[in-house]
Order: C-alpha cells, then sequence, then structure tokens
C-alpha cells in the first residue's frame, strides 16, 4: 500500500510542487513572542536591584546612627559617673564639717542623748531629769 501510494502521479507532483516553491513569511507569524517574557525578566532583575541597593543605603544610615548615639550614650555615662563622684564628695563626714564650719556653726561640746524605751516607762529617765547616766 505504502508503495503504490510513493508511485501515485498525484503524490509525486505534490513533492515536485514542494520542492519547487520558495520559503516564504506567512504574515501574521512572528518568532517575538519571547520578547515580553525577557522585558519581564530584566525589569524585575531592575527593580531587585534598585531594592536592594536601597535597603544598603537605610541600613548604612541606620548604623552611622547607631554609632552615634552609643557615643553619646558613653559620654553621658562617663558625665553620670564623674557626678555621682562629685556627690559622694560633697556628701562626706569632712566636706559637711568644712561647709557647717563655713556657716559658722560650731561642733556640739556636751552631748546628751535621750533613750526613748525609758522616757516611755517613766523609769530612770524620769529620776535623774531625762539624763542618761
Amino acid at each position: 500500500m505504502s508503495a503504490e501510494r510513493a508511485l501515485n502521479p498525484e503524490v509525486l507532483r505534490a513533492r515536485q510542487r514542494r520542492a519547487q516553491a520558495p520559503l516564504r513569511v506567512l504574515p501574521g507569524v512572528t518568532r517575538s513572542r519571547r520578547t515580553p517574557f525577557v522585558v519581564t525578566v530584566l525589569l524585575v532583575l531592575g527593580v531587585g536591584l534598585v531594592g536592594l541597593l536601597l535597603l544598603n543605603t537605610a541600613l548604612q544610615q541606620g548604623s552611622f546612627a547607631l554609632s552615634k548615639l552609643e557615643a553619646e550614650t558613653t559620654a553621658l555615662r562617663d558625665r553620670a559617673e564623674m557626678l555621682s563622684s562629685e556627690l559622694a564628695n560633697l556628701e562626706s563626714p569632712a566636706a559637711l564639717a568644712e561647709q557647717a564650719r563655713d556657716l559658722g556653726m560650731v561642733p556640739a561640746e556636751d552631748v546628751e542623748f535621750i533613750r526613748i524605751d525609758s522616757v516611755a516607762s517613766g523609769g530612770e529617765a524620769a529620776a535623774n531629769g531625762g539624763r542618761d547616766g
């Protein structure tokens, strides 16, 4: 059956016409269907690159701000330590005594103490005029 078809004159003429016919481009058929995909991929890559660049810039600005704040924190911590030391010096007994002398105060010579528990019970403190001893 295939031999009959191969020798058929109509099939032979169709083969000859195909061999002799010049190739031509059919209207409306193009191979540029990849162009939108390539443009889309390049656009996505470009947007991603710009996004990474902006993210890196924002991180660097944050890093600079953090360094500045750390330096400021260190300076403030040093100042607080200095002020605490100065306050401790001003509150020391020697400094308070010096300030009292500057104000004209004098140390008490005869110091007396009252014991609250004796006064409340009416014991010895009442008998010796509130003096202990």
